[in-house]
């Protein structure tokens, strides 16, 4: 009987090769891969959740070489009347461990709504997934309220590497961004005001966070991205908006990532190019 577990591990390892990216994180090593879902219509109890979790790890799924398991479980700011939970999973296959967390989040708003996403694997002959994610806008929403709450405390690198990927990609209506970055904030009781996103911009300054954005990016494989480039960015991006939510105001125009820029909706893009 062929080796399934060993074939696939093989792969896996010829295509880390191929992209230089490494397929496997140390099990006594840091968890350094996450995921963020969001717990609707179900009880938020340690035990109901951890009950959920095994429930979900245990639906056969036809790899049965691949062998998962909850290790721990705490909770997400459990002053909050709807705290999260968080645990670690150890995925298994074979003698290869991979520690991945699992964060769960309750009573998040997601706006316009939840998407649907088609998830590519990263062998092409397993089954792609097809599941329900949070909206682009809420992702934004969410890393900057990230941001907002610690400023230059915060260890977070990926919030600001994530927002300008996706201003750098994805076309945005500003309404809805500003509708999803207002409730988010309000949602989560973070406090802001005219001067907070000057407080972001200066950040591009401080030599605390340039030392950590240069070691983050020894994990993006983009040594040559400045941080000062990023929040300048970032600034393009999103300032117009939050400044309008501040002066409560309704950002109505458009977002074109190919041209880092926000348009009025009126306008004629092909007229614009020609001036």
């Amino acid at each position: 009987m062929a080796d399934v577990a060993a074939s696939v591990l093989a792969r896996f390892k010829n295509k880390a090769k191929d992209s230089g990216i490494s397929y496997l994180t140390n099990f006594e090593s840091r968890a350094t891969i996450d995921v963020d879902f969001l717990l609707r219509d179900y009880p938020n109890s340690m035990e109901q959740v951890k009950e959920l979790i095994g429930k979900i790890i245990d639906t056969p799924t036809g790899n049965d070489y691949i062998q998962l398991t909850a290790k721990s479980f705490e909770e997400i700011l459990p002053q909050k009347k709807y705290h999260g939970i968080s645990t670690q999973i150890i995925g298994k296959i074979k003698n290869v461990r991979v520690p991945f967390k699992v964060d769960i989040g309750v009573g998040d708003i997601i706006v316009p709504g939840a998407e649907q996403r088609k998830i590519n694997m990263q062998l092409p002959d397993f089954e792609s997934s097809v599941i329900k994610t949070y909206s682009l806008e809420s992702t934004i929403a969410e890393k900057l309220d990230a941001i907002l709450q610690r400023f230059e405390l915060t260890g977070r690198m990926k919030d600001f590497y994530d927002i300008f990927y996706l201003s750098k990609v994805f076309d945005f209506k500003g309404e809805e961004l500003q509708t999803a970055i207002f409730q988010t904030l309000h949602r989560r009781g973070t406090t802001y005001g005219k001067d907070s996103f000057k407080r972001v911009v200066d950040l591009a300054k401080n030599e605390d966070m340039q030392k950590r954005w240069k070691y983050f990016l020894k994990t993006v494989k983009n040594e040559l991205l400045e941080f000062s480039v990023v929040i300048a960015q970032i600034q393009i991006f999103l300032e117009p908006v939050f400044e309008a939510m501040v002066n409560e105001k309704e950002w109505r125009q458009k977002w074109k990532s190919d041209r880092s820029m926000w348009i009025n909706t009126n306008d004629n893009i092909e007229k614009d190019d020609n001036n």
